[in-house]
């Protein structure tokens, strides 16, 4: 009687059965992980009322999913399997006796100067090859038109490349970038290695540039290649490099793009042109300020707007006026701008006295369309009635002419046209002054009753005066807030002429929004995202220091420091210095 038996407690399924033909045939030409998978695949079948998928098979056996797949990968090979889904992964086992496949025999004794060579190679980094490895690294040369020479090469620059952390299966994938490629050979090899390394010291010098830390890849060496092809030097893609505020080779190549576009290949005519691109993207901004719009992204409004003006010889401080004279006239966008922009240079009206002399005159018509507001209450400021103002001083009429049709028609449903009128029935009498207005027509002031006519009178002088008082005191507060907006802009372009400080502002641009959602998603990663803004902020503040700057004046300083130079506080009430004034 044996020693060793069942207890009573033991039923018939407390085992697992295992045909012998598969132990004398299949087990001894498969390595262990290959055996481990197939006993344990068989254990679940013969238990399939568990839920059990190949994410917690690969756990219960300490690997992974892909290292699952791969051995019923092999075992299908050999006729035990058959594998009737990828996604979910499902396997049916077949019977051991029906099967004829084998395994494909790998002739180990060929690979052991590759294997000793490998062994050695990753040991440098504190790995070592195991057996399963072994028959993972042999199986692909059998299995790949590769010269083991050449996958020792690939292999090489991979350990290189990832140190301790490589794995088979990275330099696996790298063999088969180059295999598809049709880099099989060792001379092929070296000579593409010798490529990604003669590189490696321009995208290390690239990456400085911009800001990226961390060891380039494979697509890094990808994008300096179509760089070069596509005529670009070092020195051209540093200078672009330089210039781009956002720190990435994505950033950098869609710069080379637009470069490449419009044949900007050396370093020469790269810097002229992102200078001056950078000259367009500030005045956009500031044009964008005048204007009342918001400017996000400048690129699209300078294609579009800002560099034909540009072209066509205004200046900037032009520009900038011609933008205020819009906001005032209620053409407060890029595209109503560009209209008036096309007007004034098909007139010709381009230098810089010209157009200064012209908004003069066009805001002194502005003026008189207030005080004509004030006496005959609200019209329209349209294009269409400042036109009139042009057309009534064409005729050589006076403001105070103009003015006094205003309050002749002060009373009409519709002010301006009868205003016209009016003046173009003095225009055909010739009468361009007060004096000269018949007795008839002095009469017709009067046509309301003498009292009525005389208060209307009075109190269209007064609204005159506190129209003309309203605009002074706008234009008052304009000017202000636009000196204190000059200083600021003036020491913030100081302060980003430091690289290192630009950097710091982007990366508290974007510690702001992971902070927002660290609040929300990641609680836990608050206390060290807040310890680093504090870093950021001092390294800043010291910058700031060393510059001669503070903080406060990279913001506008405003006189008033309750409503910020408005003349109103949040309330809508007028502030103190508004009632001083």
């Amino acid at each position: 009687m044996s020693f060793c038996s069942f207890s009573k407690e033991c039923d018939d399924n407390a085992y697992t059965l295992v045909e012998n033909k598969f132990i004398a045939k299949y087990l001894p030409q498969a390595d262990g992980f290959c055996v481990k998978v197939y006993l344990y695949g068989l254990y679940l079948c013969r238990h399939t009322e568990t839920e059990f998928g190949i994410t917690a098979m690969a756990k219960a056996l300490s690997a992974t999913e892909t290292d699952v797949k791969n051995a019923f990968l092999f075992w299908e090979e050999c006729d035990l399997v058959e594998i009737l889904s990828k996604d979910p992964f499902a396997v049916s086992y077949l019977p051991v006796k029906t099967a004829i496949g084998r395994p494909k025999k790998i002739r180990y004794e060929q690979y052991a100067d590759f294997n000793k060579e490998l062994q050695r190679m990753l040991q440098k980094v504190g790995k070592f090859v195991t057996a399963s490895d072994y028959v993972k690294y042999m199986r692909f040369l059998e299995e790949n038109d590769i010269h083991p020479q050449a996958f020792l090469l690939i292999a090489e620059y991979c350990v290189n490349k990832q140190g301790e952390s490589v794995s088979p299966s990275y330099i696996f994938n790298k063999a088969k970038k180059f295999i598809r490629n049709g880099w099989t050979s060792y001379d092929l090899v070296e000579k593409e290695l010798s490529g990604y390394n003669a590189h490696e010291k321009d995208l290390s010098a690239i990456f400085a540039c911009i800001g990226v830390f961390r060891a380039p890849d494979e697509s890094d060496y990808a994008l300096y290649k179509k760089w070069l092809d596509g005529g670009f030097t070092l020195n051209a893609v540093l200078t672009a490099g330089k210039k781009i505020k956002r720190g990435s080779m994505n950033a950098l190549d869609l710069t080379l793009s637009d470069l490449k576009e419009k044949n900007k290949l050396s370093a020469t005519e790269i810097e002229t042109y992102l200078t001056e691109r950078d000259f367009l993207a500030n005045l956009t901004f500031r044009i964008g300020r005048k204007l009342g719009t918001k400017v996000a992204n400048p690129a699209p409004y300078i294609d579009e707007y800002v560099e034909k003006w540009f072209n066509y010889g205004f200046e900037e401080s032009s520009l900038l006026d011609i933008a205020l004279y819009c906001l005032k006239t209620d053409r407060g966008d890029f595209g109503a701008m560009h209209g008036v922009i096309e007007k004034l240079f098909a007139d010709g009206i381009v230098a810089k006295e010209i157009v200064k002399g012209l908004l003069k005159a066009k805001n002194d018509e502005l003026k008189l369309f207030t005080n004509i507001q004030g006496v005959c209450g609200g019209i329209r400021k349209s294009v269409a009635n400042l036109a009139l103002i042009q057309t009534w001083r064409d005729w050589k009429f006076s403001d105070e002419m103009i003015l006094e049709a205003a309050k002749r028609a002060s009373t009409s449903a519709s002010p301006i046209p009868y205003m016209n009128k009016i003046l173009s029935d003095w225009k055909r009498a010739e009468i361009y002054s007060l004096s000269a207005i018949p007795d008839s027509e002095q009469d017709k002031k009067s046509t309301y009753g003498g009292a009525k006519a005389t208060s209307a009178a009075s109190y269209a002088v007064a609204a005159v005066e506190a129209a003309n008082a309203k605009s002074d005191r706008e234009r008052y507060y304009a000017l202000k807030r636009e000196q204190a907006q000059t200083v600021a802009d003036k020491f913030l372009a100081k302060a980003n002429a430091n690289k290192r400080f630009k950097e710091l502002s982007a990366e508290l641009s974007k510690m702001e929004i992971a902070l927002a959602k660290a609040e929300v998603f990641e609680p836990k990663s608050l206390p060290e995202l807040k310890q680093k803004k504090s870093a950021f902020l001092l390294e800043r503040k010291s910058i700031l220091e060393g510059l001669g700057i503070s903080e406060q004046s990279l913001s506008p300083q405003y006189e008033c420091v309750k409503c910020s130079d408005t003349g109103f506080l949040k309330s809508g009430v007028a502030c103190d210095c508004y009632k001083k004034i």
